[in-house]
């Protein structure tokens, strides 16, 4: 192999601890680097995230896959804006060590959390975003998840009643993403923050507030995760002109494999599309 890779843990200014993986190129101090950030529930160590690192590592790429606070089992118990804050640590430890521009790449709930934070900070050191199985409204997929708005309507009703009455750290079980997924632990307050009609949780609305950086976008036709579908990509590119959006070709898969979210069996195509838009933008190692 022409790269190391190194677990390593960052600890944030208020002491929380965040794990992660480290790919370094053995002959090169790249000039453009690359932070992954995975979705709801995943941690750093997912199999797509190691497999992009191992292979950007070997492009020449330094890259890094770490956990924000709400990693794992965590992600219904901190909210937004905290946990996307952490990616700042990635993007510390990059230039840290010779990186003179990073990208900033999420999966999932990580479209959210990317565009989230350089619209919230215009971190200068953030040159392109990375969009992968990007959503298009949060807050949409959450009540396609609970089966019908009338549901939802009822969940925001309950959440909101809790935190008004002193109890918005108590917990509740909402219902599974996709067939397959366990149901999921969230505390009132954090629902409202990540799932609430008021949540900043929209990539539409997000990208228009990222500058003039170029995007990057990618899903599988067969995705079956609600705040993936269509109208998500219309809705994406309509909202700024600088994201380019591949959705890959119809190969005619299981619609209810969570697996195809991963791009599960299509990581080379991804990988393949990811280097040809970087190519194009001046994004070398």
């Amino acid at each position: 192999m022409n790269f190391t890779t190194e677990l390593i843990t960052l600890r944030t200014d208020d002491g929380i601890p965040l794990g992660g993986a480290l790919w370094t190129p053995s002959h090169s101090a790249a000039r453009t680097a690359i932070a992954l950030f995975a979705g709801t529930g995943a941690e750093f160590h997912q199999p797509l995230f190691i497999w992009l690192g191992e292979q950007l590592a070997a492009a020449g790429f330094t890259t890094i896959s770490l956990n924000r606070r709400d990693h794992g089992q965590y992600f219904g118990l901190h909210g937004l804006h905290d946990a996307a804050m952490d990616q700042r640590y990635a993007i510390d430890l990059l230039t840290g060590r010779g990186a003179a521009q990073v990208l900033l790449a999420g999966h999932s709930y990580g479209t959210v959390t990317v565009p989230y934070y350089v619209a919230e900070t215009d971190d200068q050191r953030v040159a392109g975003l990375i969009l992968l199985a990007a959503l298009g409204d949060m807050r949409r997929g959450s009540m396609l998840m609970l089966g019908s708005q009338d549901r939802y309507d009822a969940v925001v009703a309950e959440a909101e009643q809790a935190v008004a009455a002193g109890r918005g750290d108590e917990t509740f079980l909402i219902p599974p993403m996709v067939a397959g997924y366990p149901p999921m632990v969230h505390s009132y307050t954090v629902f409202l923050d990540k799932r609430g009609p008021n949540a900043k949780v929209v990539p539409i609305e997000l990208v228009k507030q990222v500058g003039e950086r170029p995007l990057f976008a990618i899903r599988d036709p067969a995705d079956p995760f609600p705040a993936t579908l269509p109208p998500a990509q219309e809705r994406l590119e309509a909202a700024n002109p600088n994201l380019t959006y591949r959705l890959l070709d119809d190969a005619s898969r299981d619609q209810n494999s969570s697996n195809v979210h991963y791009f599960d069996g299509r990581e080379d195509e991804v990988f393949r599309h990811l280097m040809e838009w970087m190519q194009q933008h001046g994004f070398t190692a």
